[in-house]
């Protein structure tokens, strides 16, 4: 007697291979890297390290939203993910004025944050580590490249006066400034992890992803008139991203009605 071979789940057959189209959303952390320190004086009798910046490193929440299309295949899939990004650091300038006496002493310190929005390109090859059932964790690694639509800087000013023999803290105010033309646009490698969720039509995908950018992305020796008096230029900066994000992707070939109870 022949035996008969078992067939396989008409379900399975047809996510062998599928197009998803869908949309996501997350959150992302950022960190600022100087790979070369910039300022805008020139010290005469003393190390221009004193006028380092201190950055503070996946400090401010960002946010993005936009699209995931993801071509599947046999537990690979190419997965394009185009979204509106906007990255959020800070950091920190002090400068000192002493004069002769230990007591003729002014500080006036520079809280800085950084919001740049980026229309970023990301393309993903993806393996999905259990290739059936409900559940279908994954590891991905690609590039992306991240076009500049926007940049800010929000300024705030704080005073010191030591003259008087105690310190005497005051405001020097705050100022919000466009800063676009201090950006480019740059390009980087990205890899994570994440797990697919399969439920009727809907497929939710969770992603954790960290993005390091291999090009600078300020502009050298740029300095805006506002900034001069403390001579604020940008560094050259490489940014390293935290991201995770929730998108909700559904097949864009034909779904037979059977599969609705899946």
């Amino acid at each position: 007697m022949a035996q008969k071979k078992p067939t396989k789940n008409p379900l399975e057959s047809f996510l062998d291979t599928q197009f998803w189209l869908g949309l996501k959303m997350g959150v992302n952390y950022t960190q600022a890297f100087p790979n070369t320190r910039n300022t805008g004086f020139s010290p005469v009798n003393y190390s221009a390290d004193s006028l380092q910046k201190n950055y503070d490193d996946f400090a401010l929440p960002g946010a993005q939203m936009g699209l995931e299309m993801n071509f599947y295949h046999r537990g690979f899939s190419a997965s394009f993910q185009p979204v509106y990004k906007r990255s959020r650091y800070k950091y920190n300038n002090l400068l000192e004025w002493r004069g002769e006496s230990s007591g003729n002493r002014f500080e006036t310190r520079y809280d800085v944050e950084q919001r740049l929005d980026v229309i970023e390109l990301p393309l993903m090859i993806k393996y999905d580590i259990i290739q059936s059932g409900k559940i279908r964790p994954f590891v991905m690694v690609g590039g992306f490249h991240s076009l500049i639509a926007s940049a800010q800087k929000d300024v705030k000013i704080t005073q010191v006066d030591y003259s008087s023999g105690n310190p005497l803290q005051s405001s020097g105010g705050t100022t919000t400034l466009g800063v676009k033309d201090a950006f480019k646009s740059f390009s980087g490698i990205s890899g994570g992890v994440g797990v697919n969720l399969d439920y009727w039509n809907i497929r939710t995908v969770f992603e954790v992803n960290y993005k390091r950018s291999l090009t600078s992305a300020t502009q050298p020796n740029v300095q805006q008139n506002e900034l001069a008096s403390f001579g604020e230029i940008n560094d050259e900066v490489f940014l390293r991203d935290i991201s995770v994000s929730l998108g909700f992707v559904f097949p864009f070939r034909f779904i037979d009605q059977q599969f609705k109870a899946y």
